[in-house]
């Protein structure tokens, strides 16, 4: 089972947002590009700028290869903290986390709620 965090905005009555929690496996792998279509426009720029920088670092003192181990290190923390940096967001644009619902989908965990909604 998976766990979804529920959050409604606090403007609307009608307008909820369903977020897994946990590991994501699209953001280890994609990362920053991960929240860009996330719409995480400062966190991505952070990320893209953390690895550039440590890209150019690492060209200049001739460590190239040591690159990939801050690669991995950024998948990691993508793959750990992107939901809840997604979370973190949109708390901060008016939404207030309702309740954890385990489930096995999106869909399900959105109609679980609704049912005990009502």
């Amino acid at each position: 089972m998976l766990t979804f965090c529920i959050l409604k905005n606090e403007n609307s009555n009608e307008d909820l947002e369903i977020i897994e929690t946990g590991f994501s496996l699209f953001a280890f792998i994609f990362g920053p590009i991960w929240a860009l279509f996330k719409k995480l426009w400062f966190y991505s720029l952070i990320g893209i700028i953390f690895l550039a920088s440590f890209n150019l670092i690492f060209e200049i003192i001739d460590l190239s290869s040591f690159f990939f181990l801050i690669s991995l290190v950024s998948s990691f923390f993508w793959g750990f903290f992107a939901r809840d940096l997604q979370i973190q967001f949109l708390i901060d644009k008016s939404y207030a986390p309702v309740k954890l619902i385990n489930a096995k989908s999106k869909e399900s965990a959105l109609i679980k709620f609704l049912s005990e909604a009502s």
